[in-house]
């Protein structure tokens, strides 16, 4: 059984730690977070100890980390503790939940997590440090960056590219051989046909008010 210290204290950490006390690979030992985000000494009956004190507690030689940080900042938060923990020396685990298929044959990148029910095709990339939520598609040969978030329900076809520090809301789809530019923003439901260019942000369109009642609407159009 592999020991484990959480990288986060808040909501993703909550989920993640749940299911890993499910998955009798793992042990979590505690969670760490920057100094500044010290919000309780204990959380879920697990100690939280601070990033600058975290290998005078557990030793980088006695356990493994995972990264359970959420994206803000275009998960440059991720990326930093990320990175802050390699040159402290913790191997930093990449994390497949069982129910998650991967297929790719293409070694996952380090400090990656899968989620339930995620799919991941024959010949996918996927780089360092990315999340992939519950039920995603990779499609075969497409390719995700470093420090990406791939929200539940998302859809990249095959062939299609995510730049690194990428955000792909809930249900998105990416169509095939589309190419997302790095630090991108596409919003939940949002179907991208085009290629993006990077720093660009592609939200579908809101839930606004029709302007018949539904009434009217089932007459004329039917449901």
């Amino acid at each position: 059984m592999k020991k484990i210290i959480l990288a986060g204290n808040s909501i993703t950490a909550d989920i993640l730690y749940s299911y890993l006390l499910q998955d009798s690979r793992y042990h979590v030992l505690g969670m760490t977070v920057d100094d500044e985000f010290m919000d309780a000494p204990i959380i879920n009956e697990l100690e939280v100890i601070p990033l600058s004190q975290i290998q005078n507690v557990h030793s980088p030689t006695d356990c493994s980390v995972i990264m359970a940080i959420g994206y803000n900042n275009l998960n440059r938060s991720r990326e930093s503790i990320f990175l802050r923990l390699k040159e402290i020396g913790y191997n930093v685990e990449t994390y497949i939940h069982p129910d998650a298929k991967v297929f790719t044959t293409i070694p996952l990148g380090e400090g990656c997590v899968i989620m339930p029910s995620a799919v991941i095709e024959p010949h996918v990339n996927i780089g360092k440090n990315t999340m992939v939520w519950a039920n995603v598609t990779i499609a075969h040969h497409s390719s995700v960056g470093d420090h990406c978030w791939i929200a539940s329900g998302a859809v990249i076809a095959g062939k299609a590219m995510v730049g690194h520090h990428t955000f792909v809301g809930v249900n998105a789809t990416i169509v095939d051989k589309i190419a997302v530019g790095e630090h991108c923003i596409i919003g939940a439901g949002a179907l991208i046909t085009r290629n993006t260019k990077p720093h660009s942000v592609h939200l579908a369109r809101s839930g606004e008010e029709f302007r018949c009642s539904s009434q009217d609407y089932v007459s004329y159009f039917g449901i």
